[in-house]
């Protein structure tokens, strides 16, 4: 807790987390007599009545761009596998939950615990989605991984940041990932028939805007590397937006470069700091907006040529066009204006699952 007495802020120490299991039960019963619990259960990519669960709190990793970091300083407990089959399996017997996303920070931080829940749940028949580290889930056996897609799990979501090793460690990443991994992996989990979804984080401070111009380029190559090996590999971009990990070289470096966050309450529920926290549009001073428009037309150009999966609005045939449309620009590397990419994303509302979620 952090609050002001006077003209002093004062910082209480973070108690330890809980550990999961001892937790009382959540009442589910309970919620259902105040919310409709059946309306909660959307239909997404994965099932027509998706459940959002969360089996675990904190993450492991202290990589200097998340802003789970200091909230739980490289701090993970989970609850058992038992006694997250336990929860879903409630509540698909008495609401028909059919599909599940984990929105833990990192799901898959144990082995074990993964494939214990893979052997639970793959009798159910429901398809599920989670977080990961690529480095973590590299180090899975091949029968853990055919096991867990064979349990239903269709799609993960990998913090796969950038194929460059120097920012790789700039970003302190930890863990032992490379560029080369996340192209090896991403090939990997296709025999598997596991969807990997990778996010990227563009626009990371230089010394020099050509440093930082000549990164962005890198990536964007880096990226058709990573389809080519995989085309089924969904690609999420972010452009990256400062955390404030205190200690960090990152952050140190980025109010070296003149960045500033808002000093009043007001100003962080401004338009330009809602799409901030969105990490679409960072307001860093880095950051010229013909590069950030460069980031953005890139995005447009490959969410034409790969629309993503988890849209199940878009149709075969509305596929197939916008993948023409888009299909030449993709393939010699021309991104600016892409005006004819955005209408059709707009006409046919077009989803971000970054933004809207599946």
């Amino acid at each position: 807790m952090i609050y002001k007495t006077g003209k002093e802020f004062v910082k209480t120490q973070k108690e330890d987390l809980f550990d999961q299991d001892p937790l009382p039960p959540l009442p589910y019963d309970k919620l259902n007599e105040i919310y409709n619990i059946k309306k909660y259960l959307g239909k997404t990519f994965l099932g027509e009545k998706t459940l959002a669960y969360h089996s675990s709190i904190g993450c492991p990793f202290t990589c200097s761009f998340c802003a789970v970091v200091p909230i739980f300083e490289a701090r993970w407990k989970a609850k058992s596998a038992q006694t997250v089959y336990n929860d879903v399996k409630y509540i698909k017997d008495k609401w028909g939950a059919d599909a599940i996303e984990f929105h833990d920070n990192n799901f898959f931080v144990s082995e074990k615990r993964t494939v214990e829940f893979a052997k639970l749940i793959k009798p159910e028949k429901m398809s599920w989605w989670g977080m990961a580290r690529i480095d973590t889930m590299d180090k899975f056996s091949d029968a853990s991984l055919a096991l867990i897609r064979e349990a239903g799990c269709k799609i993960i979501f990998f913090g796969a940041e950038s194929g460059n090793n120097l920012i790789l460690d700039q970003l302190d990443k930890g863990g032992t990932q490379t560029g080369d991994q996340i192209i090896r992996f991403a090939e990997r989990l296709k025999k598997f028939d596991i969807i990997p979804e990778y996010s990227f984080v563009l626009g990371t401070p230089a010394p020099t805007a050509k440093q930082v111009e000549a990164q962005i380029d890198f990536e964007i190559d880096f990226i058709k590397k990573v389809k080519a090996v995989n085309p089924r590999t969904e690609i999420v971009l972010y452009t990256y937006s400062p955390v404030p990990s205190e200690g960090s070289a990152l952050f140190k470096q980025v109010e070296a470069a003149g960045f500033k966050y808002p000093k009043v309450l007001e100003d962080w529920i401004s338009p330009a700091w809602e799409n901030f926290d969105l990490r679409k549009n960072p307001l860093t001073p880095w950051l010229t907006p013909e590069m950030i428009g460069k980031i953005q037309n890139f995005e447009t150009v490959l969410n034409g040529v790969y629309p993503t999966v988890t849209d199940i609005r878009l149709s075969r045939i509305k596929r197939k066009a916008i993948q023409l449309v888009a299909g030449m620009r993709y393939k010699v590397n021309v991104y600016n204006y892409p005006y004819e990419i955005k209408l059709l994303q707009k006409v046919w509302k077009y989803r971000q699952p970054e933004i809207q979620g599946f």
